[in-house]
């Protein structure tokens, strides 16, 4: 997991922008359902086989992305809403992006490739499932190799890669993004352990 020191130094870097947006009077929940415009854009991209570009427009649209909630909390507009909208759209910005890996993988004859990055968009929806879960059984599950914070940064560093080892690193994607689930797992088994006692 990305650390909290990492956190800070991210939001003090990009205060100065978020600054711009509260001057504009922009709501967060703006920039949330924006975000997520941005990184459907990514996911064309991605069908098409323009990597490099889809990587740089998922870089911007996962920053533009994290922009929401530092408005909401320097403005006061923190919400269940938002954070419930934040966290739905979360999902459907991985969706876009690996069904478009996923797509130009089929598109081109790759199958195999195809079908494990379709496992990946499984993946990832039941690491954040199991965080939720987690939560709703009162035990906190934030722990794991690949967390949406890395899962993004790891598909935009990949997608500098030539393709040969872009389609490795997919299945190192979809096997780390796993495991996370079976880390989660353990978790919420050994929290539910610790409550009975």
């Amino acid at each position: 997991m990305v650390n909290d020191r990492i956190k800070n130094l991210f939001r003090s870097f990009f205060s100065p922008i978020v600054n711009i947006f509260i001057l504009l009077k922009i709501h967060p929940n703006f920039l949330t359902i924006t975000g997520s415009l941005i990184s459907l854009c990514a996911g064309l991209l991605y069908t098409k086989g323009f990597f490099v570009y889809g990587g740089l427009v998922l870089l911007f649209g996962s920053l533009y992305d994290t922009f929401d909630g530092m408005v909401a909390r320097k403005t006061n507009k923190v919400s269940d809403f938002g954070a419930f909208l934040d966290s739905t759209l979360d999902r459907f910005n991985e969706f876009f992006v690996l069904t478009g890996i996923s797509i130009f993988f089929y598109r081109n004859k790759m199958e195999i490739y195809s079908l494990i990055t379709i496992f990946a968009i499984f993946s990832s929806i039941m690491v954040s499932y199991t965080r939720a879960r987690a939560e709703g059984l009162g035990i906190e599950c934030k722990k794991g190799l690949m967390g949406r914070v890395e899962r993004m940064i790891f598909l935009i560093v990949i997608s500098f890669l030539p393709l040969n080892i872009y389609k490795f690193m997919i299945i190192l994607f979809t096997f780390l993004t796993f495991i996370t689930v079976v880390q989660r797992i353990l978790i919420v088994k050994t929290g539910i352990k610790k409550k009975e006692v």
